[in-house]
Parts: C-alpha cells; sequence; structure tokens
C-alpha cells in the first residue's frame, strides 16, 4: 500500500494491524510504503499499478474516473477534514478573525487559499487583510510559527502542532469544521476498479484487518503510539501520542463504523470544488458515480 511521502499517525490503524500480525492472520503481508513526487504523485503509481491500495484525495479519486484508468474509493480514514491552521498563543490568534492582518503560510493551491478566507468570513472578519505566504514544497509546522517565520501555517492536525516547545495543551488549532467550510473527508483508501473486479475478496479481507487495527489503535493507546515509532523514530513519542488523540475520533462515524463514506459528504465538498473551479481538469460532480462505495466494508 502506498501512503503518503512519510508514515503519519493517520496510518496508525494500519502499523498496528501490521506490527500485532492482524494483516498476517488475514493471509496479508501488507507492505506500507512511503514515497515522493520525483515518480509522479499516489494517483499515477497507483495507475500504473505499482501499488494495490493507495491513500488518496477526493479530486485524485475522481479524476481518475475520466482518464483511463478509473479508481473506487472504498473506505474513508477520517469522518471529518484533518487540514487546519496551526498558530501559537503568543501570536494573539485563537480564531479565524484573528487571521486579519496576519501572515499565514499556505500551500500554493487556490482551493486552500480561498478556503482559508472562506473561515476567516464565515468567523466575522476581513479575509483581504489575510497576508498568505508561499512555502514551496516544504510543509511548515509549529516550530516556523515558534522561530518567527509566519503567524500561522496551514497544515493537517496531526503531528504538525506537536513537533514545537509549546506545550502541547497550548498549541492553538483552527478547524474549518468549526465554521461549517467545506467539510469533507480527508483520505480515502483508494484501489483501481479492475482491482475490485479482478479480486473483491482481497480488498474485503484488507479492509476487514484495517478496521480491526483501527479499533484496538482507538482502544490501545499504547499500543498505537508503540506501533507509530517505528516508521516515526525521529518523532518524540509523546508527540506521537498527542497526534493521536488529536485525530482519533475522525476515524470513525457517530455510530461507531469505521471506513464508511458518507454521501452527503462527497456530494457537498465535490460541488463546492466544482463551483469554485478547483476539481481536477476533466472532473465534474457527475464523476461521483461509481467513484466510491461501502459495499466492501466489514
Amino acid at each position: 500500500m502506498l501512503e503518503y511521502v512519510h508514515p503519519w499517525p493517520n496510518h496508525a490503524g494500519l502499523f498496528l494491524a501490521r506490527r500485532n500480525g492482524g494483516f498476517a492472520r488475514a493471509g496479508l503481508d501488507v507492505e506500507l510504503i512511503s514515497d515522493g513526487y520525483d515518480r509522479g504523485g499516489a494517483p499515477a503509481m497507483l495507475a500504473r499499478g505499482e501499488y494495490d491500495v493507495a491513500s488518496l484525495r477526493l479530486g485524485h479519486v475522481l479524476q481518475s474516473r475520466s482518464a483511463g484508468v478509473p479508481f473506487v474509493a472504498v473506505a474513508t480514514l477520517n469522518q471529518r477534514q484533518l487540514g487546519s491552521v496551526i498558530t501559537t498563543p503568543a501570536t494573539g490568534i485563537s480564531r479565524f478573525a484573528d487571521l486579519e492582518g496576519k501572515t499565514v503560510a499556505v500551500p500554493p493551491v487556490a482551493r486552500l487559499i480561498h478556503e482559508v478566507r472562506e473561515a476567516v468570513a464565515a468567523d466575522g472578519g476581513d479575509p483581504t487583510l489575510i497576508r498568505f505566504a508561499d512555502p514551496g514544497n516544504w510543509e511548515p509546522d509549529v516550530r516556523s510559527v515558534e522561530q518567527g517565520q509566519y503567524d500561522a501555517v496551514m497544515n493537517v492536525r496531526a503531528w504538525e502542532p506537536f513537533q514545537g516547545n509549546t506545550p502541547l495543551d497550548e498549541v492553538v488549532v483552527l478547524e474549518f469544521d468549526s465554521v461549517g467550510v467545506a467539510p469533507h473527508h480527508s483520505y480515502f483508501l483508494s484501489v483501481r476498479e479492475d482491482t475490485l473486479e479482478r479480486n473483491p475478496e482481497f480488498v474485503r479481507t484488507f479492509l476487514a484487518a484495517a478496521s480491526v487495527g483501527y479499533r484496538e489503535a482507538m482502544e490501545d493507546e499504547d499500543s498505537a503510539v508503540e506501533a507509530m515509532t517505528w516508521p516515526m523514530c525521529h518523532v518524540r513519542p509523546e508527540v506521537l501520542r498527542a497526534s493521536l488523540r488529536a485525530i482519533r475520533d475522525s476515524w470513525f462515524t457517530p455510530s461507531g463504523r469505521w471506513g464508511e463514506i458518507q454521501e452527503d459528504l462527497v456530494t457537498s465538498y465535490t460541488e463546492w470544488m466544482e463551483k469554485g473551479g478547483w476539481l481536477e481538469e476533466g472532473s465534474s460532480v457527475d464523476d461521483l458515480v461509481g467513484a466510491w462505495t461501502n459495499a466492501f466494508l466489514p
């Protein structure tokens, strides 16, 4: 499976399922691979058949539907968006409206810049007063705020808020869902459509084992932290623990089901992206047909 350019705590359930033998007991030998973008992003490598499963954004799944090698999202990793604005108490920022006149590092993606502006407006602020900084390929975390490079950064609410010297319980994390801006599932476990047709039992088995892994990661924090210390040995265990606590409730629906894709979330987010012109080239809301399914979940 291809996960990201580096391992991260959102995949704790997958690493735990491998670490404690959950995948092996299901008859699977799972490699969790990270890779850079020099050979293409995750969608390109999944399309080439280099991996059986990949963690993708919704836009990539939709684009594939008209690109020759269609993907299908078979589970979501998150019931809410993990993207957020991260800062420290020293900046005086405690809500989106406080970003007026501040310098915020946001990846050079029009959709993300607009989302920050929309959140500031929704919170009663003036989005025209935000100063945006382009970090390029770098993904700055809270340390760049502590060092005075930016007043705030946009990144995911995982380990990025907790890497600095600010006490873990004092880091300021502004969540877009708190102001009702573009709610959506963050990541999807996705496969090629021909994989579903050729080997549906593999997909069912993989998702069943992953579901158990995420359940165990939710219920046994120490085991989840220990599992992540191996692929993320460069990160302090207390940071991993804080990261898991920040995101683990997003793994399950309110009724406690892992992986379930919510039709209203994928539809409303796709419509939001289409309205803003941020869907990948050639994609439209019509591409949702067949792009996702809950049929293979346990």
